[in-house]
């Protein structure tokens, strides 16, 4: 096999071998459902998937595209593939940019950034916490700014950023704010070179930021739903390893959710190696950056530490709170950790420039071993990542009861249901009591009212929902949930039951005709309101935008490729 073909397959293998191994169970029969993921084994474009009555979608349009791929693939089929094809393209995309910024690297170099990339804290703990779409954006970021840096320089036009904007816009406000916080900067500096084309195409990347985000931010920005004082603290960052929040920071860890965090990293030897080996690769990448004047990568990570680090800032606690609260969209910063995406990225590029290095100065009978150490040492510091996160993401099979009954309960007419148990998380007893939202939402085709608070070992967020927490507060000042839904005008109760919280099933069965009775889900018709699902106009506007700029994007792709390959005469019609 030539040098060439081998640098470029061997990096791929290396890739796809371990997304299998990170994944493992996770790719069985079935679906998987932990903490944030509770992916419907039914596609179906319920009001929630769609954002529809509520004020803030955050489910949008991420899930309404997995409705449209398992309409065609299946539900279970779809997940393996998008959750494969997120590590995959990650690590490909790590190795795509090493390239650019060091053509000369080696290829056991590129197999190390391709490990680092994806064997990592940041990657474990938001694939446990089931936050897939900021793996996506990190995914993405590669690429966007592989594309952004030549744009910058010049030598191309911004197609490729904006696709690339274009596939983050799917993971919905997470993901481009991930991509958008680092290829905005890094056009920013192509400016100085003083071309009217950097500035166009600065101009097209915001414009196509703008489209595929107006999904959520539309609505989100018209209803102007009120963030919670306490959720900047809430969701800043945590110590997850010995060293507190800012050596935790450093090895790319320090997400908010203790829930994630690896044992590993309270180990202090593997914290210490872990934030060694960030120094030394963040040391390794500079020079690099110096020797090949590649500064404007610079200028992303400056501005995703700045970011990070003044959410972490004890002495910025209150200008953190107002940005937070009292900016417009501020709320969609304060899980600020996510813009660490930038600072994983680049420890990343540094672990493959370490072994560069080490390759060029050390003999050649150990320089093998040199390599395969550093690798391992990255998979070493991270093992909880193995076999679908020590088993923690585990494909399950949803009971054909509780699937019936969902779809029993969407085929009646529609009205407003009133889900309970009274909170949004789950420990459904065929999930192995393993943490997650409620499938019922996304599920149920009928607008549900639900419990959209969110219960924090610190105290509890507010969510969002006026109504849901009009219902809260009627249950606080004493009225049962029952009595409490009743009231808020709902016309269906639906009980899911084998959750791992308690139900008064029987209050329930009193409360109205039963309508569905199985021992995963009962739903009973008090006989209240008529509140179906409706598409507000800032919903529907907000998906015109960004179905619009998807097609603008996509029919410019096919226009360029075409151009490529035919001659510009065929491409004419002429009577």
């Amino acid at each position: 096999m030539k040098s060439g073909t081998l640098h470029r397959w061997l990096p791929a293998a290396v890739a796809w071998v371990q997304a299998f191994v990170v994944l493992g169970p996770a790719l069985g029969p079935g679906v998987v459902i932990a903490y944030d993921m509770p992916w419907s084994p039914d596609a179906r474009w319920t009001p929630f998937v769609l954002g529809q009555d509520t004020p803030a979608p955050r489910v949008v349009p991420s899930d309404a595209v997995m409705v449209l791929l398992g309409k065609v693939l299946g539900a279970g089929l779809t997940q393996s593939l998008v959750l494969l094809a997120i590590l995959v393209g990650l690590a490909l995309g790590a190795v795509a940019l090493l390239e650019e910024i060091a053509p000369d690297a080696g290829l056991a170099a590129r197999c190390a950034c391709a490990v680092a990339a994806v064997w990592n804290p940041f990657v474990s703990e938001r694939l446990v916490i089931g936050q897939w779409v900021v793996v996506l954006g990190l995914a993405v970021l590669p690429w966007a700014l592989r594309a952004a840096l030549r744009t910058a320089q010049g030598t191309s036009g911004a197609y490729a950023v904006t696709l690339a904007v274009c596939v983050a816009g799917v993971g919905g406000v997470n993901s481009v704010l991930i991509v958008a916080a680092a290829v905005v900067p890094v056009l920013l500096t192509g400016l100085g070179r003083g071309t009217r084309s950097v500035l166009r195409s600065l101009a097209v990347v915001v414009a196509t930021i703008v489209g595929v985000s107006a999904v959520w931010m539309v609505p989100s920005l018209v209803n102007s739903p009120p963030v919670s004082g306490a959720s900047a603290d809430a969701f800043g960052p945590g110590a997850d390893t010995p060293f507190g929040v800012w050596g935790s920071l450093l090895s790319g860890g320090g997400f908010w959710n203790t829930a994630s965090h690896p044992t590993a990293r309270s180990v202090p030897l593997i914290a210490l190696l872990a934030a060694l080996l960030s120094l030394v690769a963040v040391a390794s990448l500079v020079a690099e950056v110096r020797r090949s004047h590649r500064w404007p990568l610079a200028a992303p990570v400056l501005v995703g530490v700045a970011v990070v680090g003044l959410s972490a800032a004890p002495f910025a606690r209150d200008a953190w709170s107002w940005l937070v609260t009292g900016l417009p969209g501020g709320g969609a910063l304060r899980d600020s950790q996510k813009l660490l995406a930038i600072w994983v990225l680049a420890l990343a590029l540094g672990v493959g420039l370490v072994v560069e290095r080490l390759l060029r100065v050390l003999p050649r009978a150990i320089i093998g071993s040199a390599a395969v150490g550093v690798t391992g040492l990255v998979v070493l510091l991270s093992p909880q990542m193995a076999w679908g996160m020590g088993g923690r993401l585990q494909a399950v099979d949803v009971p054909e009861g509780y699937r019936t009954a969902a779809t029993r309960l969407s085929d009646l007419p529609p009205a407003e249901v009133g889900l309970l148990p009274w909170s949004q998380y789950r420990r459904y007893d065929w999930n192995d009591r393993r943490v997650s939202l409620t499938l019922g939402p996304r599920i149920i085709d009928q607008t549900v009212l639900f419990d959209d608070s969110l219960p924090l070992s610190s105290g509890r967020v507010d969510g969002e929902s006026p109504r849901a927490a009009r219902v809260s507060r009627a249950i606080a000042a004493g009225a049962s949930p029952v009595q409490a839904l009743r009231d808020a005008g709902v016309r269906y109760i639906a009980a899911e039951l084998r959750t791992g919280l308690d139900v008064d099933v029987a209050a329930v069965r009193s409360s109205g005709v039963v309508v569905v009775d199985d021992p995963t889900l009962l739903v009973v018709d008090v006989g209240g309101g008529e509140h179906g699902a409706s598409s507000s106009g800032p919903g529907r506007l907000g998906w015109l935008m960004s179905l619009l700029t998807a097609v603008v994007v996509i029919t410019r792709g096919v226009v360029l490729q075409l151009r490529r390959r035919l001659p510009v005469g065929l491409l004419i019609f002429r009577p």
